[in-house]
């Protein structure tokens, strides 16, 4: 069970690499962070980089050792923290699959919506009137 606290391997494990300096009680992973893009993912289609830093306020993330088996399974990891830590996934076998460890919609503003919100709009408007 994912939110079995006695798993022996669970999906979800502590992060990695916590911020150093985050208010007291803050999740482990809170502030900027870069992360680096994959080549030939939806994710470097719609940043159009490499490399772009994101606001993470989590505490959990996908834990390694499930790495290989996700990725054999057809989901792919496309960006990654310094340190290898899976940031955003997705599905290339789907229109639109993406999922991050951070909350794009923190950082939108009015006029100025996040590439990734942004993106996915476009892409439910041409599903919608193709």
């Amino acid at each position: 069970m994912e939110d079995d606290p006695n798993a022996a391997t669970p999906l979800l494990v502590l992060v990695s690499c916590p911020v150093a300096e985050r208010p007291e009680g803050a999740p482990r992973l809170w502030g900027k962070l870069k992360i680096k893009i994959c080549p030939d993912t939806l994710a470097f289609r719609i940043y159009q980089k490499s490399e772009v830093e994101e606001a993470f306020n989590c505490s959990y993330e996908l834990n390694p050792e499930y790495r290989e088996t996700i990725e054999a399974s057809g989901l792919k990891v496309s960006a990654v923290s310094e340190d290898g830590g899976a940031r955003i996934v997705e599905l290339p076998s789907h229109r639109f699959f993406l999922a991050t460890g951070f909350q794009p919609q923190s950082t939108s503003e009015e006029g100025r919506p996040h590439p990734l919100i942004t993106a996915y709009l476009e892409a439910v408007r041409s599903f919608a009137h193709p």
